[in-house]
């Protein structure tokens, strides 16, 4: 199923960028990203903000 189907209002700024965290990756020995979700402008963050885009 695609979500394109489906009516939206745009509350959002989307995509949210992706954060390299580069000491935390040099300490665990692993690549670790972060999803900036409160970077959509809401102060609800990313998944309350998507899906209240299809409410």
């Amino acid at each position: 199923m695609h979500l394109s189907r489906f009516p939206r209002v745009h509350l959002a700024h989307l995509p949210t960028p992706l954060e390299h965290m580069k000491r935390l990756s040099k300490e665990l020995g692993t690549e670790i990203w972060v999803k900036r979700d409160d970077c959509t402008g809401l102060s609800t963050g990313g998944n309350k903000t998507r899906k209240l885009e299809f409410l």
